[in-house]
């Protein structure tokens, strides 16, 4: 683990925050990702997450801020389907769709300042938040055809604002505490801890006894 300094924190912000203009291809350069293909296609199918499960029509309700999940499987539908169609590596589907459980808290604690009570967890949702866009940042050097899923899961200015408005939350919340944030030293294992975590294991537990 590498800690680095609080008056930093911001910059990093901004430096991750701008990987959607990608970088040069390093082909010499190689990232792991935290499962391989055959892992993510159990995960998907234990997820129940395929074009065959989303709704034969899908809303795009860009005036909830939470959007619309007619199959119930947690994941915002159109958000979903763009991953189904923007991926053909189902790797990457189970990125997309693990960010959703960071993103989405994100989104409550904009409308609800009690999903986020402790320093502990903030601390704990802002690396996680931050960590997941530095990935994407360091795999687009890597790839520059590869879409970050940020800004198709923000894909309004209220959902974009919400983000920003959670992240400053956490930091006020966080307050004198910034030399206690530890950023991982390879930003997608994040994915691994989230896969781990127990409300994405109950969740697909629940799932698979259907």
């Amino acid at each position: 683990m590498k800690r680095r300094p609080p008056a930093l924190i911001l910059a990093f912000t901004m430096m991750i925050t701008a990987s959607s203009h990608g970088g040069s291809l390093d082909s010499e350069h190689h990232i792991d990702l935290p499962f391989n293909q055959y892992s993510a296609l159990n995960l998907l199918a234990k997820w129940q997450v395929s074009s065959t499960e989303l709704p034969a029509y899908v809303e795009t309700n860009n005036d909830n801020l939470f959007g619309t999940d007619n199959n119930e499987n947690s994941v915002r539908d159109d958000y979903e389907k763009a991953l189904l169609n923007a991926y053909q590596k189902p790797e990457y589907v189970v990125m997309g769709l693990l960010s959703t459980y960071v993103w989405q808290r994100l989104l409550q604690l904009n409308v609800n300042t009690n999903t986020v009570t402790t320093n502990k967890e903030a601390i704990a949702l802002l690396v996680n938040s931050m960590s997941i866009n530095h990935c994407y940042y360091l795999l687009q050097q890597v790839d520059q055809d590869l879409m970050s899923p940020v800004l198709v899961y923000f894909n309004t200015q209220q959902r974009l604002d919400a983000k920003k408005q959670a992240e400053h939350k956490l930091l006020t919340l966080i307050g004198n505490q910034q030399n206690k944030i530890e950023f991982p030293s390879e930003p997608c294992s994040v994915f691994a801890n989230l896969i781990h975590s127990e409300p994405i294991q109950q969740y697909i537990e629940v799932n698979s006894s259907i």
